[in-house]
């Protein structure tokens, strides 16, 4: 298994006892809502650092995860 998928296990176990803030807030899987708007939510969450874990591991591609957003950068990769 990848680290990534480790934090992404953790974080599930996790959310089984603790209800993340973001359950079914549809903002969260958004892209009309910036994630500066919402990272004073996720600060608050009680799984927020295994959140940021997974998120910094595997840059997910959607959604606001512990109050950032990865998107691909076309220009790093060489793409045009």
């Amino acid at each position: 298994m990848s680290r990534a998928t480790d934090a992404f296990e953790a974080l599930s176990v996790a959310m089984q006892d603790n209800s993340p803030a973001c359950k079914d807030d549809d903002r969260f899987i958004s892209d009309d809502v910036p994630a500066a708007t919402l990272a004073p939510i996720c600060r608050t969450c009680s799984v927020y650092d295994l959140c940021a874990a997974f998120g910094e591991l595997d840059r997910p591609k959607a959604g606001t995860w512990a109050g950032k957003r990865y998107k691909t950068n076309a220009k790093k990769r060489g793409d045009q």
